[in-house]
C-alpha cells in the first residue's frame, strides 16, 4: 500500500483550490431598476403667534419694584383672559432682580432692576393684533414677537410626502418612458429629508392699530424629499 505523506495532502490541496480558482464566477445583478428623488412643497400661513411681554422697574427699592412689577403682570394676564386666551397658553416667569452698575470713574453700585416676562400663545390674527395693541396700552415698552406656528403641521406634512412620492413617480416614469422601458413597482423608499415650517420672527405693520388687516403673517413652507428605487420591467 502507498503511504500517503504530509507532503502529499499539501499538494493535492493546492490542486483543489487551483481548480477552484479556475471555475467561471456567477454573479446575479438582480432586477433593473431605477432611482430617482422627488420633493413636495406646501405653502401654509401661520395661525398661532408668540408674544414675549417685559415688565420691569429699577431703583433702589426692591419690595416698592416688585409690587409695580406684579401689578403689571396681573394687568397683562387680565388681558388674556378677557382675549379668551387659555391659561396653558399663558406663562408668567419667576422674579428676575439685577444689580445695576456705575463703572465711572469707579464702580458703584446704584440701584436694582426688577423684571418678569409674560409669554403668550395667541391663536388667530385677530387675537394676536389685539393682543399687542392691549399690551401697548398697558405702558409696556418691551413687547417682543417670538414667532409664529401651523396648527396643522401634521397634517400639512403628510400632504408635503404625498406630492414628494408622487414627484418621483413622475420623474422615473419619464426617465423610463424615454429608455423605451415600463415602469415597475417601488422596491425601496427612503425619506431623505423633511423640512418643518419655520417661524415666522416679524410682521408687517401699517401705521394703524387693531387691524387685523393691517398685519402680514406671510406664509411658510413644508417641504418633505423622498429617494424610491423602481424596478424596470
Amino acid at each position: 500500500m502507498k503511504r500517503i505523506t504530509a507532503a502529499s495532502l499539501i499538494a493535492l490541496g493546492a490542486l483543489s483550490l487551483t481548480a477552484c480558482n479556475d471555475a467561471p464566477h456567477l454573479i446575479n445583478h438582480g432586477p433593473d431598476s431605477i432611482t430617482v428623488s422627488g420633493s413636495g412643497d406646501i405653502s401654509a400661513q401661520p395661525d398661532i403667534f408668540r408674544v414675549v411681554a417685559t415688565a420691569s422697574e429699577q431703583g433702589d427699592d426692591i419690595a416698592a419694584m416688585k409690587s409695580r412689577v406684579d401689578d403689571t403682570v396681573a394687568d397683562m394676564l387680565d388681558l388674556a383672559d378677557d382675549l379668551d386666551i387659555e391659561e396653558k397658553q399663558v406663562r408668567a416667569s419667576d422674579l428676575r432682580v439685577q444689580p445695576q452698575w456705575q463703572y465711572q470713574p469707579e464702580r458703584k453700585l446704584i440701584g436694582h432692576q426688577i423684571s418678569r416676562d409674560v409669554t403668550f400663545r395667541a391663536n388667530g390674527l385677530d387675537t394676536y393684533t389685539q393682543l399687542l395693541d392691549g399690551l401697548a396700552k398697558q405702558g409696556l415698552r418691551d413687547i417682543r414677537p417670538a414667532g409664529s406656528e401651523v396648527s396643522n403641521a401634521d397634517e400639512l406634512a403628510n400632504q408635503a410626502l404625498e406630492k414628494a412620492v408622487a414627484d418621483a413617480r413622475q420623474r422615473a416614469s419619464i426617465i423610463a418612458e424615454a429608455a423605451d422601458r415600463e415602469l415597475g413597482k417601488a422596491i425601496q423608499i427612503q425619506a431623505q429629508d423633511f423640512q418643518p415650517p419655520q417661524p415666522v420672527m416679524m410682521m408687517a405693520r401699517s401705521e394703524k392699530s387693531g387691524n387685523a388687516d393691517s398685519y402680514r403673517p406671510g406664509e411658510t413652507d413644508i417641504t418633505a424629499r423622498v429617494q424610491i428605487t423602481f424596478e424596470l420591467d
